[in-house]
């Protein structure tokens, strides 16, 4: 009894183990990352003063 083997295995392979890893890759980079808590106004203010006009609305004076 003669097994035929394929010479092309290893190389479909590694395309598709490639592809997996371009796959997971791309989903985790579209990931949302998770928003930032702030407890007070001065903490917020303290990082980046821009931040009022974007949580509190175009009209937030800091």
């Amino acid at each position: 009894m003669r097994v035929s083997i394929n010479p092309f295995t290893n190389y479909t392979l590694s395309i598709a183990a490639q592809y997996q890893d371009t796959q997971t890759g791309i989903e985790e980079a579209q990931k949302k990352p998770s928003r930032r808590v702030y407890r007070s106004m001065d903490t917020m203010l303290k990082e980046c003063v821009f931040l009022g006009a974007t949580r509190f609305g175009t009209n937030f004076i800091a």
